[in-house]
């Protein structure tokens, strides 16, 4: 099995959190790589059998959050992914509101279902985020 991990960040914290991802999806034995939206690999996100794309969380702090616009131009130029196990992830200051919506919306017609989504306050990786990426990647 082999994931691709595409995030954007703004002060690193996303970055952060997108690489203990890719550590922890490399100890259940899945071949990961990890790279920036400006740096992804489109054609091998295609060949992926997993995804999972990820974005700070913009907006007023408690309202209106939404990926940046950046990541919404990276998403809406993405190869079709519908056949590909998806999942999202963010990093907030106080709430993540209605980030995976957004997402989502951003998504739309270019993937199937969103099987996980995972955020973070300082982009560090919990026990229940470990627990989630293992049952993530152990379901087919």
């Amino acid at each position: 099995m082999n994931a691709a991990i595409v995030y954007r960040s703004r002060t690193g914290t996303t970055r952060r959190f997108a690489e203990e991802i890719g550590a922890h999806l490399r100890t259940l034995g899945v071949e990961t790589s990890v790279a920036s939206v400006g740096e992804a690999d489109r054609t091998a996100m295609a060949a992926a059998d997993v995804v999972l794309l990820g974005c700070w969380t913009n907006g007023l702090m408690v309202v209106g959050q939404h990926p940046d616009q950046t990541w919404i131009d990276f998403a809406r130029a993405l190869p079709d992914l519908s056949g590909t196990k998806l999942g999202l992830f963010t990093t907030y200051r106080i709430l993540t509101g209605s980030m995976f919506g957004r997402m989502r919306r951003e998504l739309r017609g270019r993937v199937g279902a969103v099987d996980l989504e995972l955020k973070s306050r300082d982009g560090s990786l919990s026990e229940e985020h470990r627990t989630a990426l293992a049952r993530f990647v152990g379901e087919r």
